[in-house]
């Protein structure tokens, strides 16, 4: 979410290189699934300056994979004396399936909607009433604007589809 913040606003004060380097560490030092609420910005910010936005993302993104990656198999083999990727067994598990996540509870599709009122109150009533507004926002400021909301529609639909919904995981 911070991440997701920081990004959005060095977007707002035209600073896609940026915008895009900490959207890279929020994915891959946050939430790997957060990819999704990064898209809109990401591709407008590579639409933007695609040479700047490219190579901050790539050498963020390969700085961090590396040397991350490379700590967690490490520790990882010391403790289970196997090779994995905690990482990769995460990606795993919960887009492929193949796990047991309705043992830890399931919801229905309004979950996210009821726990977003109950967490964010009014702000995220207007915030989904953003759409509405948006016509009559300046013409100027009005794709930059869509842009920096969107990922709350987009974070929105994906985990509402997702059966397996807990409390800790928001």
């Amino acid at each position: 979410m911070y991440a997701m913040s920081l990004s959005s606003g060095l977007f707002l004060l035209e600073k896609p290189a940026w915008a895009v380097a900490v959207a890279a560490v929020g994915v891959i030092l946050g939430w790997p699934f957060s990819i999704l609420a990064f898209l809109p910005l990401t591709f407008y910010s590579l639409a933007k300056q695609f040479k700047q936005a490219f190579l901050s993302g790539a050498v963020t993104s390969v700085t961090l994979l590396f040397v991350l990656q490379a700590l967690s198999i490490l520790v990882d083999h010391c403790y289970y004396q196997r090779w994995t990727s905690s990482v990769f067994n995460l990606l795993v598990y919960n887009v492929l399936g193949g796990g047991e996540s309705h043992l830890y509870g399931t919801e229905g599709p309004l979950f996210y909607i009821r726990n977003g009122f109950n967490n964010f109150n009014f702000c995220f009533i207007l915030a989904l009433l953003f759409l509405g507004i948006l016509p009559i926002a300046r013409k100027k400021y009005a794709p930059d604007l869509l842009i920096v909301i969107s990922p709350l529609y987009i974070w929105l639909a994906f985990m509402s589809l997702q059966p397996h919904k807990e409390e800790r995981y928001n």
